[in-house]
């Protein structure tokens, strides 16, 4: 981020470090406690606003989801820079570090890419994907940073080999301690390990009785740890599997680490996402517990309420946190700048708090141009190119500089530096010289830099430079309030008048003799005692001016809750005309109701009218029948057959009822009679009266030699139908029609979209497959198939 030329060592007088101390502390990474360390204040108000967008999106985003999950106390970077070396290797724990620096990144990327706020989200989908890595790496190195089982077949066969062959020689060298005649031999029965060997601890005097070899003896000299010799070949194996798990170990090792070499560039991007995620969320967390706003980063236009800069309630926090530890109370400051100014000139008392409002004005300056909310009620800062400060005490004894003479190198190198709109801060400027000399050089120093397009704020005693700022266009006056009955400052800032340094009386009231400060008194040349007492009967008016206009205050909050109470009564009032109105309107929805209800009774009764007329027909195909049955069989027309009928009809034959000339499929017999389904419905007729479907007709004449004809079988129906849009009629009649193709196809179920709209189509629809003949059931369609805008229908079948 660039500097807007505010030096390390305006830095550190302005105490901007130890904000960034501040600030790491609320990191939670080793990334994010760098960048906080390395963050600094950016000239360019695009990038300001961005950042200040960000910090004010990340404050947000606490407030609903909380942390993020960046606890990440170990820097991977050296590790990623020895993946560099082709050929290198990661140990398991190494690994292990890597894997939980992804599994972070994925979980922050997740977090800010589902957030609701665009330049997080932004920022999360500027993480890399590390996902498939992160699977295919995740679970096989354990906590303790030892490699799983699952990482290869080969590794779980030698461990697995390790394991039977530790048991088997456990079990040998304790048969072998578990023989009397070992028990004087002994010093312990326990399994010793010495060299990567199972051995046993043999008393020294007892070793002849142990046939073995000696792998160590003990700090006092009285154990041998012995290896039996009957052991030797389990050891051996035991020995040569465990080289066999190192070489698949370090294989596996190799092959994770060129893994991780591949993405290395990812990686290292990760892990500077990272850290900007973490020092947005620590810039988060500082806003909240210094109570911080947002600062408006526009410029007032000119006009009677328009402000070039305005702080309101501004605290310093490296003071404020200061005066906390002793038990004190921090006065805030209220600074306003008119847009029609550019230099602010403060005078007043020693200790009144000059030089703390010119490093409040600064640091917040500073901290609203990094991105950080500023911690006052509200604040207006312009965004400046430089940020220039000459305070304190410049003396430099190697360089054989008085403080003068450091001070005016400090402030030529500022004029050299100066850039439109930069923000001067002079605290106590002309001093250090004869006093005439160093207040006409303190108003040209002020007013070159106004010139330049500096905002300056500066401090004086000089009664010259409280003149130049009354005198001088786009210049101002303001002073630090003085107690005049216990001589004490009160820490705020009057803008408007000049102030009084007041240093004889308080050189009196600290107990310097009478006749001194009597003496000093006599010495003032009489024009400066009386613009001493011009000042004093000022600041009196400007303090009976601030009585009368907080009394004009109080009389408008008086007013303004008179207005609140009768705007109260009209919203009341309000609130019961639109009462009585959803009362009317419920009324008259209820009467709609009804005849909404009255109108869907009546499609149900059309309905039902249907469906008798359906049954009516059936009947009378039956008692046909009936009648035919009944006729003597010289009266019967004989039946017409284009071709006989198998024997022993089946079901799923393709039949055709010769006396209703209608086709269809046989679904069962039952004695004598057939079910036939055709048209989505089911006819019982008589065996008898079926026959063959009938031949389609022949081509008008034959084909052409070489030309062969075919058509396409009948395509099964689809299992969605939509009528959205259709009318209740013209949706009844389609509806009626698929459902005969379902069950001719046999299919269920199916899936009826008609919307929601006014409900009319759905309640009609719903009414119609109640009563059909085909209709199994039905039911809503879950949320991911349509919901209340779609039915599931099932078919018998």
């Amino acid at each position: 981020m660039d500097n807007p030329g505010a030096t390390e060592n305006s830095l550190s007088s302005l105490e901007f470090p130890a904000i960034l101390d501040r600030l790491a502390l609320h990191c939670r990474s080793v990334y994010g406690r760098e960048a906080a360390t390395l963050l600094r204040p950016s000239s360019s108000r695009a990038d300001v606003q961005s950042l200040q967008d960000e910090t004010r999106e990340m404050v947000l985003f606490r407030q609903t989801s909380g942390f993020l999950p960046l606890s990440l106390p170990t820097d991977i970077r050296p590790l990623l820079a020895r993946l560099e070396v082709e050929g290198s290797l990661l140990a398991a724990p190494e690994i292990l570090l890597v894997v939980e620096a992804m599994r972070t990144g994925q979980e922050v990327r997740a977090l800010l890419a589902r957030s609701e706020h665009p330049r997080l989200r932004e920022s999360g989908r500027s993480f890399p994907d590390l996902g498939n890595l992160l699977r295919y790496l995740d679970g096989k190195i354990s906590a303790t940073g030892d490699l799983e089982d699952r990482c290869s077949p080969e590794l779980t066969q030698v461990r697995r080999r390790i394991t039977a062959i530790s048991a088997r020689l456990e079990e040998a060298l304790r048969s072998i301690a578990s023989k009397p005649e070992m028990a004087r031999a002994l010093q312990d029965d326990f399994v010793a390990l010495r060299n990567n060997r199972r051995v046993l601890p043999v008393r020294i005097d007892s070793q002849s009785l142990v046939e073995g070899i000696v792998h160590a003896l003990s700090s006092s000299g009285a154990t041998v740890y012995m290896e039996p010799l009957s052991t030797v070949p389990l050891n051996n194996d035991l020995v040569r599997m465990k080289e066999e798990e190192e070489v698949e170990q370090r294989r596996i090792l190799l092959d994770f680490t060129g893994l991780l070499r591949t993405r290395a560039g990812d990686l290292r991007l990760l892990t500077a996402l990272l850290g900007e995620a973490d020092l947005l969320a620590a810039k988060a967390a500082l806003a909240e517990e210094m109570q911080a706003v947002d600062p408006d980063l526009t410029e007032g236009a000119p006009g009677a309420d328009a402000s070039r800069m305005a702080l309101v309630q501004a605290r310093h926090p490296v003071l404020e946190r200061s005066l906390e530890g002793s038990g004190r109370r921090l006065v805030p400051l209220d600074l306003t700048l008119p847009a029609t100014h550019r230099v602010l000139v403060i005078s007043g008392p020693n200790t009144g708090g000059k030089t703390v409002a010119l490093k409040t004005v600064g640091l917040l300056a500073l901290m609203s141009q990094s991105g950080l909310k500023v911690p006052a009620s509200a604040a207006r800062l312009p965004v400046f190119r430089r940020i220039l400060i000459d305070i304190g005490d410049h003396q430099s004894i190697p360089d054989s500089l008085s403080t003068f003479s450091a001070r005016m190198g400090h402030i030529s190198e500022m004029a050299r530096q100066i850039e439109d709109p930069s923000l001067v801060l002079l605290d106590e400027v002309g001093t250090g010289t004869d006093p005439e000399e160093g207040a006409c050089l303190g108003a040209a120093v002020i007013d070159y830099f106004r010139r330049h397009g500096a905002v300056v704020l500066a401090t004086t005693h000089h009664q010259t430079l409280k003149a130049f700022a009354a005198a001088t266009p786009g210049t101002a006056n303001a002073s630090m309030e003085f107690d005049e009955s216990s001589l004490s400052p009160l820490f705020r800032l009057r803008p408007g008048v000049p102030g009084r340094s007041g240093g004889l009386d308080i050189a009196e009231r600290l107990g310097v003799p009478v006749e001194i400060v009597r003496e000093a008194r006599s010495l003032l040349p009489r024009h400066r005692e009386m613009l001493e007492e011009y000042l004093a009967r000022l600041q009196a008016l400007q303090k009976d001016l601030d009585t009368r206009i907080h009394e004009a205050r109080d009389e408008a909050l008086a007013a303004a809750r008179r207005e609140e109470d009768r705007q109260e009564a009209a919203r009341r009032l309000s609130l019961d005309r639109e009462a009585r109105f959803a009362q009317l309107l419920e009324e008259v929805s209820t009467q709609l109701r009804k005849r909404w209800e009255a109108y869907l009774q009546a499609l149900s009764d059309l309905e039902e009218e249907r469906r008798l007329r359906r049954e009516i027909e059936r009947q009378e195909r039956l008692m046909l029948e009936e009648a035919r049955r009944a006729l003597p069989p010289d009266l019967l027309p004989p039946p017409a057959r284009e071709r006989p009928l198998p024997a022993t009809p089946k079901a799923g034959d393709a039949v055709r009822i010769a006396s209703l000339r209608i086709e269809g499929i046989l679904d069962r017999l039952e004695g004598d009679r057939a079910i036939v389904r055709s048209g989505g419905k089911r006819l019982s007729v008589a065996v008898a009266d079926l026959e063959p479907p009938q031949a389609p007709s022949p081509p008008d004449r034959p084909l052409p030699r070489g030309v062969s004809l075919s058509r396409p079988a009948p395509s099964a129906p689809s299992p969605e139908i939509n009528l959205v849009g259709k009318r209740v009629e013209e949706a009844l009649q389609l509806l009626d029609k698929y459902l005969d193709e379902l069950a001719l196809a046999g299919l269920s179920p199916a899936r009826i979209v008609h919307g929601v709209g006014s409900g009319r189509l759905r309640a009609a629809l719903r009414s119609f497959l109640k009563t059909h003949p085909q209709v199994e059931g039905f039911s809503e369609a879950e949320e991911r198939e349509g919901g209340r805008g779609a039915t599931v229908v099932r078919i018998r079948i």
